[in-house]
Formats: C-alpha cells, structure tokens, sequence
C-alpha cells in the first residue's frame, strides 16, 4: 500500500513526537511492506545527509521511505511549513491508498477544503482558532480520528462538546525485537553499555525519559537518598536539566546519570536493568508552558519498558492503567509518597519469583500488543475499513 504520513516534526530531534512519528513510519516501510512518503521539517541543511542523521539519532535510517522535508532549525511555524510541502502532491493524492496525518493545518485541508478521506491522528486538545479547525476536523465524515487512549477521547468530547464522527484508540508502542535478558545476564551489561559511569553490582533502578516537571525525578533522588543498597540510574534530558539533576545529587554516589544516549543504547541498558521506574506525577509537562499530559498521556517509555521484559514500578494514575495492571505485569504506588516507593522497590528484590513474573508478563503484553509493527497493522485496517464505509 502507499502511505502518505504528514508530520508535525522536526527530525531529527529528542522531541516525542519526532520519535513517534520515525518509528511508525519505519514500522509502516520496513515491517508492513508499504511504501511510504513522509514530510517533515528537518533540522541539518542538507538533506541527502538526513538519513544518516535519522540512523544515528533513531537507530533506523527511513532508507525505504521517500523523505520529502523542508529545513528549519525553530519549531515556529513548522507545522504550517510541513503543510505546505503538501501542495505540489495534491494531483497525486488518489495514488496514495492511505492518508495519515498528524499535522493540524494539513489535516484541515485535506478534510475540509478538498474533502479528501483522512486518518488524523492527534495527541492534544488544541485551543484558540486551532481547536476550531480541530472540532472541524473530528466532524468530518470522510475522517476518522486516532487518539492515543480512551482518556484522550473522551477528554477530546468533553472539549469540543462532541465526539468525533469515528474514533480508534491506538495507544503508543515500542519497536520490535526488544529482548528480555535472563536475570543473571544482566549483571554486567550496564557495565558494557555505559562504561564511564562505575556502576557498581547492586541492584539498579532504571529511569529513562526527560526530565521536566511532573516526571517524577525527585521521587527518585529520594529514594536513593534512603536506599543506600540500591543503585538508581538516570537516562535521558536537555543539558540544561542533566546539570540540575546533577547538582540535586551531589554526594549520592548511587546515583548514575548518564545524560542524553542513543534509543538504541537506551533500550539496550532498559533490558539490563533490575528494576524500571516510571514516577509520573499528577501534572506531567511536555517541555512546552501549558501543556500537561498527565490525563491522557500514552508514553511510549511505559511500551519500551514492557519490551525490556524488566519489572516496572508505576505512578496510579487512571491513564496508565489502560495498559497497566497490578500485581500482572507491574507495581503501582502513589505518585507523590517516596515511601510507598521504596516498598515496591524491596519486595522486588526481596522476591525474585514475584519480580520474574512481573517482568515476563509485561514483555509478553508487550509481544501481542504494542510493537510499532502492530500498531502499523491496526492502521492499515482502519483505512480498510473507512475505505469501505
């Protein structure tokens, strides 16, 4: 099938959209056979060195894809700049047997002024004129809407007053392949993969992901303050976050940060961690003033953990138990209390029967349900279907 994919990205970049959007498109090229062309703003001038750049910041290149971009170093008015690359292919739009978008201006044009059949998929609820053309857009009836959890939806009809004309749930995903390393393969790959810190032998507690507001760092740095016996290692950040952490930590010498990795780097030390946290506060920030997930957040970081096959310790919040549940294939405990926190951490390592348990089941929820790969089927069965409606 040809798929056209309209981004609202800057590739590369740490930006979860950008990783979204990489990762479903090498899903859609590489896994589901489909041939696939994708715009985007890129963030390097020359744009024949895009898919090394992609390779080295992504671990895959897009080869199979037709990269069409327009280059930009700001996120101002990129959405807008993407939407126009969609101009010149609208005499090629029949070709195309799939449209998906996550661009609000492109979806708007293509739903509206050439009422053309539209897979929108969006992450947000949008305000000012942008919510109109949202609203606009959901109402459609050669649209249907993807939204990244039921709480998202149903957040999406109490915004705009009304529920899309058709709606799917696809919640995010983590590449295929991800490995679970047996428990005692896992001592010395830390050690491997990130040299330089001098993690010691003690049971790690991984974190991976950024680091602002609402993700829960300082829960962390609690717990390593009263849990000497445990190492905590931090993966992920700005540079300008990293050095506050660091600064947060002195004097911890069970604390590893290791700042900003490869995703390929980061999903192999996932797998070689004892235990994997995920503190999601009550407010959760995306890096941008306003804008607070913590109601219908989808992270892709709870799917790669899951893959890594490693038990997950997470914040109870009613999102994440849409794929969540306790005691099956993680722990819960309340975001904000460091020693209900710890509490889950012991009985993990004081009950390696428990821990193995959990970690398995989370890797086999992983397997059946959320790879990219699957999520590419899911779409490509949606099309079907609106083609057929």
């Amino acid at each position: 099938m040809r798929v056209l994919y309209i981004a609202p990205s800057i590739l590369p970049s740490r930006a979860a959209n950008a990783v979204h959007v990489v990762m479903q498109c090498d899903a859609l090229s590489r896994e589901a056979g489909c041939q696939v062309t994708l715009l985007a703003q890129r963030s390097i001038r020359d744009a024949a060195a895009l898919p090394r750049a992609l390779e080295s910041a992504f671990g895959t290149d897009l080869a199979r894809v037709e990269l069409r971009t327009v280059h930009g170093r700001t996120p101002r008015m990129a959405s807008l700049r993407i939407a126009a690359l969609l101009l010149p292919l609208i005499s090629r739009l029949p070709d195309f047997e799939v449209v998906l978008s996550r661009n609000l201006y492109a979806s708007w044009l293509l739903a509206i002024i050439l009422k053309r059949p539209l897979l929108f998929e969006t992450h947000q609820l949008e305000t000012g004129f942008r919510k109109r053309m949202q609203r606009a857009i959901m109402r459609s009836a050669r649209v249907t809407t993807i939204v990244i959890s039921q709480r998202l939806q149903e957040a999406l009809e109490e915004h705009h007053g009304c529920r899309p004309r058709r709606v799917e749930v696809l919640h995010d995903a983590a590449p295929s392949g991800m490995v679970r390393l047996p428990p005692a393969e896992r001592a010395d790959g830390l050690s491997r993969l990130l040299p330089t810190l001098g993690i010691s032998p003690a049971p790690v507690c991984g974190y991976f992901g950024h680091l602002y507001p609402g993700r829960g760092i300082e829960i962390i740095i609690e717990m390593a303050r009263k849990a000497p016996e445990a190492g905590f290692l931090v993966v992920g950040g700005n540079p300008d976050d990293v050095a506050r952490i660091r600064e947060l930590c002195s004097g911890l010498g069970n604390v590893y940060i290791a700042g900003h990795v490869p995703h390929q780097v980061a999903r192999a030390a996932m797998s070689a961690c004892d235990i994997l946290l995920m503190p999601y506060q009550k407010q959760v920030s995306i890096g941008v003033a306003g804008h607070d997930t913590a109601r219908w957040m989808s992270p892709m970081k709870m799917f790669e953990y899951m893959g890594a096959g490693v038990p997950i310790i997470s914040s109870c919040l009613p999102v994440l138990e849409e794929v969540l549940r306790p005691e099956s294939n993680c722990l819960m405990v309340p975001p904000d209390q460091a020693d209900a926190w710890l509490v889950a951490m012991r009985r993990l390592i004081g009950d390696s029967q428990l821990a193995d348990a959990i970690g398995a089941r989370a890797h086999q929820d992983y397997l059946e349900a959320h790879t990219w790969s699957a999520r590419a089927r899911h779409i490509l069965s949606m099309a079907h279907k609106a083609s057929h409606a």
